[in-house]
């Protein structure tokens, strides 16, 4: 029979070691390669991660504050008038809230995904290093662990290429400074960050080409307002008058409201004007303040702690000494004079 004990090799397919590639690949090794191979598109690139936390309950008024970020946004798709916003303000005056509140509005306008990171900028350990959220947002990202580099710049670089071209919302919380969100910053204005922070973070703005957002505490009838809506389910009667005495005591800042009627809510039988009376007792007014399970990221004692740890000393024994001062308003004359420096030299630590 023709072929029986020929050394001639059997035939094999056509297509031996030939590939037709349908889409982008990075890399193909291979070596006996029989029938087409095809990929259908990256996968990694189709990652879309949804990583903002969960909006805002009993968010009250701020309308112009959302007016104004809406703003930046273009009436097309392609671009953002502004692709960095830093909102500052004091500690518990709500800036994680607004930020959220906001996001939350409008995600369907950045279709390829929301970053978030928490920076803890203000937290009593150590603040989160960029190249730490540099590696969760590369995986987020659909990058493979083994394919994170691991110098800082080449995170970053990786990072950036992975956001050309595409829709991504990044909110960084709690920042401490510019040097920990530059490297977290995209290289395309199709993407737009959200920082917010207790500094001012003024090198985003004057070398990043940032927008300030500067948020102020709570207007009295939004104050009042907020304490209404949270007590309202379980509380009745409580006297106007003295829910406005309660909010200026909490200074009209949203943490202290929320806390001050958490406790009123949790008592719906105690008298409105024991809780006022604890709050005008220096003493009390921390206890006060605090949530009922004693979490520390809950407590005005514990945000405004933090806060005053990561002054330098010059601006931390300025901030002692205003506490000397007679009224609740002050010139920089007279800081420069509690302090018995120059009155150029006083103005960066009241900064």
């Amino acid at each position: 029979m023709d072929g029986v004990g020929s050394d001639e090799p059997a035939q094999r397919p056509a297509q031996v070691n030939r590939s037709a590639l349908s889409g982008p690949a990075e890399l193909v090794q291979a070596r006996d390669v029989y029938g087409g191979v095809h990929f259908h598109g990256d996968v990694a690139s189709q990652e879309r991660p949804q990583q903002l936390p969960g909006d805002v309950r009993g968010f009250v008024n701020r309308v112009d504050e959302l007016r104004t970020l809406n703003r930046l946004l273009t009436e097309g798709d392609q671009s953002v008038d502004v692709s960095l916003w830093v909102i500052t303000g004091t500690a518990g005056v709500g800036k994680t809230s607004v930020a959220l509140r906001w996001a939350h509005s409008v995600r369907s306008r950045f279709p390829d995904g929301q970053l978030y990171a928490n920076l803890r900028g203000y937290d009593p350990g150590e603040p989160a290093q960029p190249d730490q959220i540099l590696d969760r947002f590369l995986r987020a990202l659909g990058v493979p662990p083994s394919a994170v580099p691991a110098d800082l710049d080449d995170r970053a670089a990786l990072y950036r290429s992975r956001l050309a071209g595409r829709r991504v919302l990044v909110l960084l919380d709690n920042a401490a400074s510019a040097r920990q969100v530059r490297p977290l910053l995209p290289g395309t204005d199709r993407c737009l960050v959200v920082v917010t922070s207790r500094n001012m973070l003024s090198g985003l703005t004057t070398r990043d080409g940032g927008r300030r957002l500067t948020l102020r505490i709570l207007t009295e009838d939004d104050a009042v307002t907020l304490l209404r809506d949270t007590t309202a389910p379980y509380r009745s009667g409580d006297d106007p008058a003295e829910l406005t005495e309660l909010a200026r005591l909490c200074a009209r800042l949203p943490l202290a409201l929320r806390i001050a009627a958490e406790r009123a809510a949790s008592r719906p039988f105690m008298p409105l004007g024991e809780l006022i009376q604890d709050l005008r007792d220096e003493s009390a007014l921390w206890d006060a303040l605090t949530a009922e399970e004693d979490e520390e990221s809950d407590a005005v004692r514990a945000v405004f702690a933090w806060s005053y740890r990561a002054l330098n000393p010059t601006a931390a024994r300025l901030f002692r000494l205003l506490g000397l001062h007679p009224g609740p308003d002050f010139s920089a004359p007279a800081a420069a004079a509690l302090t018995g420096v120059p009155l150029p030299q006083v103005r960066q630590p009241l900064a």
